[in-house]
């Protein structure tokens, strides 16, 4: 407190510095001596009605609700007539910052065994691996009436790579075994064979694999080679491996058709238990796990049937058939459609078919004996490549009103396959392991990437299909000196820590959110609302959180096309704060009353909202009601990244914005709030009060603000001439890929060291020092402040100029490789930026003119207290 006092009573003194920037150092002075400012609060959350499993020991040191808190915290000092300070905390981390990045939570945390403990049954399909041999699309197959051997077809070759005994397929415990494909569990066997086609040689010609058909034990590879079109099945004859091979003339042999069991497969039944919470209700489907395969049922992707029976694909590889499931029906019907899929990530069910996205391939799914099974896998589209990487999934499946179907790979962007399946190509790439992807009816496609490196949060990214180019969206780092397309919204660490997929809503019974875009999130297992604008052909959105808690994190929803309510479905796994290891559950609109932003747009002057029912015009028209602050991410080589002060280069935390007054506007269902500080930011987060104690929350990420404001209120200010700062990114890249190497950094012997420390308030710890006039100095400029600072020697009588220069740097796009020092003979020598804790060495010749040479650090403002003298004698 004495050091602020007597910084402020220092103010003005100095014939260099104006009276009338006070104001300005003022603000920054209390950003810089007090840093962020915290505040305490509990990680129970706001409402436990809306996260049911909050007391659940993965939540145990979950932080529910941070933004809304803190939100709340300084809101109430603006009723109490406080000053709020400039900078506040930013978000903690994981599980309260403490216990590293990913919290509490480490690879212990999702060891499971149970893989190894399933009856896998004769066909399974993964990255093969044993005796030497990785197959990316291998399809392990157990032989004999009694499985006697096994073996591994590669469709790739159409050929068996590895035939195996005394075993079949075990998994590590890693992650649920899902890292590391399928490897082998026994003892190779030699075979003849091996890596041949049925002609006898390696693979030669022209060839292409159709499917296989399941036929009680057995398994057939249908493919033509060479013109000719092959059944080709694997099977044992007296203790030795051989393969039955027939060419297929016609339809196939009654006795390969009817061979699945005439019975047709088990049914399950499970108890439907309804929720009644709220304008929707989330049900809850009892899971099928007393199965005779003992099975998993982790969801990973779902589609819905016209006759409202849903299909529910799993990480294990099977999909169920789920009937009787509308309202009020308190009991599940569940069939095993198909098994021994490749990590079925994304599933459509259209006229034209049931179509699963496989890691392998786009699975068509035909039960051509109609009795409850398929029994013929037809590869419908092999033509995105599969990796062996662990994480290199291939996730989401969407298809445009030409019957294109779209994906994501983490490995290698978006693809777009033809209607017919034969072609595929990468639209866009740049995405970091993204777990799904959307398409809405106006043609945009969605994709959400996992928090990384060159990834500084999680986000949604968006194109649209009309576009011509091939967007990169950052992920591996920027492109040559373009950069990167920005995603449509961030998502914070405290929201949303690992993303799922995202659906339109195609329900007009689904409340007031008809055409909305909806997101999930694996992490949490909650689902939001993504609002959508548009600004100079720039696509940006907002994020609301819907209320309720999922048991598990949710890659997919689809929305029923006969009863119009929202179907999920998900697992847990590494990132994932939810209580089970999947789920399927339904989002029932109740009929009741739905408050939720609906649209938005950012002005120079604030942001326009508009929502579904109308406010209280006489408490939201009171501007204390409400509150806003904001954020940038840095994006960078590094993991993720913290939340930064969009204002103070390098200080973690978040601004906060005055909002100057709210105003209900056109037909009484949209608000105003005039925020004049408003500038393009990664994230600004509104909290909005619309009834009492009734607050909607939005996290807005503003790329660009409409070119014009909003006066169509009553004492509303045009800032249509306000300088808009350049996008946070472009210095990003600057600090990330442009290195100016400093011209003074060259040691020169003898040179005499002085060290030179930042120090409080936003100054220099020495505001005098003296040199000989003409001697050679090594100056150490040390950092121990908060925020990073630099040094730079002026000529006598400059500050004043250079100093207004270093202002105008806050908007010069090339600010950070410039060292935020400006462009002018006045600058004799300087350091580089100095990050807190750190310091920078320079070598230099003191001028031969005695005299005062001002000294200062040049980031925008900061050079009006923090200046001194260099005395040369």
């Amino acid at each position: 407190v004495y050091d602020l006092v007597r910084f402020l009573l220092d103010l003005g003194k100095s014939e260099e510095i104006p009276l009338a920037e006070v104001e300005t150092v003022l603000e920054y002075a209390t950003a810089h001596v007090h840093g962020a400012a915290e505040f305490t609060y509990d990680n129970q959350p706001l409402a436990s009605s809306r996260h049911i499993y909050f007391e659940h020991p993965i939540n145990r040191d979950r932080e529910y609700d941070f933004y809304a808190k803190e939100s709340e915290f300084f809101r109430q000092m603006l009723l109490d007539g406080e000053r709020v300070p400039p900078v506040l905390m930013s978000f903690n981390g994981l599980d309260g910052g403490e216990q590293g990045h990913w919290g509490n939570q480490d690879e212990e945390t999702w060891k499971r065994d149970a893989w190894n403990h399933v009856d896998l049954g004769r066909v399974l399909s993964g990255v093969f691996r044993g005796g030497g041999v990785t197959v990316n699309r291998g399809i392990a197959v157990r032989l004999g009436d009694e499985g006697e051997l096994a073996c591994v077809f590669n469709p790739e070759t159409l050929s068996y790579d590895m035939v195996w005994k005394s075993g079949f397929i075990k998994f590590r415990d890693i992650r649920h075994g899902f890292l590391d494909g399928i490897p082998m569990d026994g003892t190779p066997v030699a075979f003849p064979e091996k890596g041949l086609t049925v002609e006898g040689k390696k693979l030669a010609g022209s060839m292409q694999y159709h499917g296989l058909y399941r036929s009680g034990q057995r398994v057939y590879f249908q493919y033509t080679l060479n013109g000719k079109t092959y059944l080709d099945s694997p099977w044992v004859q007296d203790g030795r491996f051989v393969r039955e091979v027939q060419l297929k003339e016609g339809p196939l042999s009654a006795e390969l058709s009817n061979g699945v069991g005439e019975s047709g497969p088990q049914v399950f039944t499970s108890k439907i238990t309804h929720g009644n919470d709220g304008p929707y209700a989330i049900d809850t489907f009892e899971l099928p796990l007393d199965n005779p395969w003992k099975v998993p049922v982790m969801g990973s992707a779902i589609a819905m049937l016209p006759d409202g029976a849903a299909l529910l694909a799993t990480m294990h590889g099977d999909v169920w058939k789920v009937e009787e499931l509308e309202f009020p029906s308190k009991e599940a019907r569940w069939t095993r459609f198909a098994s021994g899929l490749h990590q079925p990530l994304g599933m459509i069910a259209d006229e034209d078919g049931i179509f699963v996205l496989c890691r392998d391939q786009i699975v068509r799914l035909w039960d051509t004996d109609e009795d409850g099974e398929a029994d013929f896998y037809e590869c419908f589209s092999n033509q995105h490549q599969t990796s062996s990487g662990g994480h290199d999934y291939i996730c989401g499946l969407e298809r445009d009103a030409d019957g294109n179907f779209y994906t994501a790979s983490g490995a290698d962007g978006v693809y777009k396959i033809s209607a017919d399946g034969r072609t595929a190509e990468v639209i866009a790439t740049g995405f970091r392991n993204p777990d799904g992807i959307g398409l809405t009816p106006d043609g945009v496609l969605t994709i959400p990437c996992a928090e990384g490196g060159w990834t500084p949060s999680s986000m949604i990214c968006a194109m649209k299909l009309e576009d011509d180019s091939v967007p990169h969206f950052g992920f591996r780092g920027p492109k040559g000196d373009a950069i990167p397309n920005l995603p449509l919204v961030y998502l914070p660490r405290g929201l949303d820590n690992q993303s799922g997929g995202q659906q339109t809503v195609t329900s007009d019974r689904w409340g007031p959110l008809n055409g909305q875009l909806l997101h999930f999130s694996f992490g949490t297992g909650n689902h939001f609302l993504i609002l959508k604008d548009e600004v100079d052909a720039q696509l940006q959105g907002a994020v609301v959180r819907l209320p309720g808690d999922f048991l598990s994190g949710i890659h997919r929803g689809r929305f029923s096309p006969k009863d119009g309510q929202l179907y999920v479905t998900g697992m847990q796994g590494w990132g994932c704060y939810t209580p089970e290891d999947g789920c399927f559950q339904r989002v029932r609109y109740t009929g009741d009353s739905v408050q939720v932003p609906t649209s938005f747009r950012v002005h120079k002057n604030g942001i326009k909202l508009t929502f579904a029912q109308r406010p209280d015009k006489a408490l939201v028209e009171q501007a204390e009601s409400h509150f806003a602050m904001t954020w940038n991410y840095r994006y960078g080589a590094q993991y993720g990244s913290p939340e930064y002060s969009t204002r103070h280069l390098g200080m973690i935390g978040h601004d906060y914005l005055p909002i100057k007054s709210a105003h209900v506007i056109d037909d009484g269902k949209s608000v105003f709030l005039e925020i004049p500080d408003i500038q393009p930011a990664n994230q600004i987060h509104l909290r909005v009060q619309t009834a009492p104690g009734v607050f909607s929350e939005m996290f807005v990420t503003a790329h660009k603000l409409d070119q014009h404001s909003f006066v169509d209120a009553p004492g509303l200010v045009a800032l249509d001439n306000k300088p808009v700062n350049p996008h946070p990114i472009i210095n990003d890249i600057a600090l990330a890929t442009k290195v100016v190497p400093n011209p003074y950094a060259s040691v020169i012997a003898d040179a005499r060291p002085i060290t030179l420390q930042a120090g409080s308030n936003l100054s220099f710890a020495t505001k005098v020092i003296s040199a000989k006039a003409g001697e050679m100095l090594a100056l150490t400029f040390d950092n121990p402040d908060v925020v990073p600072h630099n040094w730079a020697l002026l000529k006598p009588g400059t500050l004043q100029r250079v100093g207004n220069l270093a202002n105008q740097l806050i908007s010069d796009p090339e600010a950070a490789i410039k060292q935020y020092v400006p462009d002018s003979s006045d600058v004799i020598v300087f350091t580089d930026i100095v990050l807190p804790k750190q310091q920078f060495t320079i070598y230099f010749k003191v001028p031969e003119q005695p005299g005062r040479y001002p000294y200062l650090c040049t980031f925008p403002g900061h050079w009006l207290v923090m200046n001194g003298n260099l005395i040369v004698e």
